[in-house]
């Protein structure tokens, strides 16, 4: 198989991968949802008891806490996913936007020296 097949076959095992994913999350996520808002209770019920001996919390500090807690948890979500494509990018061999950046710097920097060159002869 050659790398250019190879390369469209993992590709396209990445988009079914995700799409996948996104399909399971679909189905899924109604019973997701049943569970996480059962849990939501479960937490708030704690957190009630707690404010009642604390008397500290409001609601408005709790739910920037958990506003604040669903942003890292999705920040560390998108590092992982970051990561992974990263990783699989890499074993596939296609350059980085990183890679691509280094390569125009080094073109323009030929160019350059190739124009002076160029002038240098004229003169």
């Amino acid at each position: 198989m050659s790398t250019s097949d190879e390369i469209k076959r993992n590709s396209h095992n990445i988009w079914l991968a995700g799409l996948g994913a996104y399909s399971t999350i679909e189905s899924e996520g109604d019973k997701t949802y049943e569970s996480l808002l059962a849990k939501g209770k479960l937490v708030e019920s704690k957190n009630d008891a707690k404010d009642e001996n604390a008397g500290k919390s409001t609601p408005d500090t709790r739910l920037n806490d958990l506003k604040s807690k669903a942003n890292q948890t999705m920040d560390r979500i998108e590092k992982a996913f970051d990561l992974r494509v990263s990783s699989a990018l890499s074993r596939l061999g296609i350059s980085t936007r990183s890679d691509l950046s280094d390569l125009n710097a080094k073109i323009e920097s030929l160019t350059q020296a190739l124009e002076q060159a160029t002038k240098q002869l004229k003169e």
